[in-house]
């Protein structure tokens, strides 16, 4: 048992990064794919008689199939009864992940539920005019202040806090997550091990986005974070969503009347490369796509138009004056 567990364990660690600590044959197993301690977006099933099994991550929509022996080796019986397994595997895990799924909708609609409607001067707004040294009002509408959500902490409640809160929407509408940004009550970033954070994802994430603005005039911009895309509207003037992570930008699914995406980069490898990705999505869709990165390595578009960096904006401003004319030229969509 312990050379096919090992070499399943491989395979998993091969693909995925991680893998989990334990394996029950017969049973699915949740584990993280991200190191931390409350995922469970990976999972793995190795059957009881240790000679097969599949595993994959619904975070980054992958599966695979492990077998002890090699399948060009195997007999048609063998090969059909693998096949089987694999079926009956999946149907589990897609039942598995549907009660999941089920759950996260409701708690995420209960916390939804306390949300209230931005206030002038309560904690999550000051926390944006702290950020984007701007007052910016009014903010968009799917922004909501909670005054005193939960914070979970490694099976442990830390305490309840003030939040900025944001839903995750797929490309459909449907709400996906809820996005948590931890304060005090002064607008400031609360003192807890994570400030931002998700909640248990109602669906997959693939394609989602906090939608911030529309698209105006067939043109949409961008970015990862909140802050981040909120400071790309305030810089350029363009409507710009968060697509809230690297992998969301890689995946981000526009709207059928968008005819030009400027995307506001961050300056890291995992920002470039997911914009390049999503650049590369855009063009293949015949859709005009732009990628703005800050000049500054350090600095995302957040801490440019914070520091009101009279040049880089002035770049920004350049690169997209023409955004709104050639826009209704251009065809394409997602």
């Amino acid at each position: 048992m312990c050379d096919f567990l090992s070499h399943f364990l491989s395979a998993i660690l091969a693909l995925l990064g991680h893998a989990p600590e334990t394996i029950q044959p017969g049973r699915i197993v949740r584990f993280s794919t991200n190191g931390r301690r409350g995922d469970k977006a990976g999972w793995c099933l190795l059957f009881e008689d240790l000679r097969g099994g599949v595993f994959g991550c619904y975070r980054q929509g992958i599966s695979s199939v492990w077998t002890a022996i090699d399948r060009k080796r195997m007999t048609p019986a063998e090969r059909a009864e693998l096949q089987h397994r694999v079926q009956a595997a999946r149907a589990e895990r897609e039942a598995e992940q549907r009660q999941r799924w089920a759950a996260n909708a409701q708690r995420n609609a209960a916390i939804w539920a306390q949300c209230a409607v931005l206030g002038a001067d309560d904690p999550a707004t000051r926390y944006l005019q702290h950020r984007l040294k701007a007052d910016l009002w009014p903010l968009p509408a799917c922004l909501r202040f909670h005054s005193a959500l939960p914070y979970w902490h490694e099976g442990q409640e830390l305490g309840r806090f003030p939040a900025l809160v944001a839903p995750l929407v797929s490309p459909t509408g449907e709400v996906l997550a809820l996005h948590r940004t931890y304060l005090s009550a002064d607008g400031r970033k609360a003192n807890v091990p994570a400030v931002k954070k998700l909640t248990g994802t109602a669906g997959p994430l693939a394609g989602a986005a906090i939608r911030l603005y529309e698209p105006e005039a067939g043109v949409q911009g961008v970015a990862e974070g909140i802050e981040t895309a909120l400071a790309a509207q305030l810089a350029s003037g363009v409507a710009t969503v968060s697509a809230y992570s690297a992998l969301g930008m890689k995946s981000y699914v526009w709207s059928p009347d968008v005819r030009r995406l400027v995307v506001f980069a961050d300056p890291g490898e995992a920002g470039q490369r997911a914009a390049q990705v999503l650049k590369a999505r855009a063009a293949s869709a015949l859709v005009r796509c732009d990628v703005l990165t800050p000049s500054t390595a350090s600095a995302d578009w957040c801490d440019v138009w914070a520091a009101r960096g009279g040049a880089e904006l002035d770049r920004v401003a350049e690169s997209i004056t023409d955004a709104f004319e050639p826009a209704h030229q251009e065809g394409g969509g997602a």
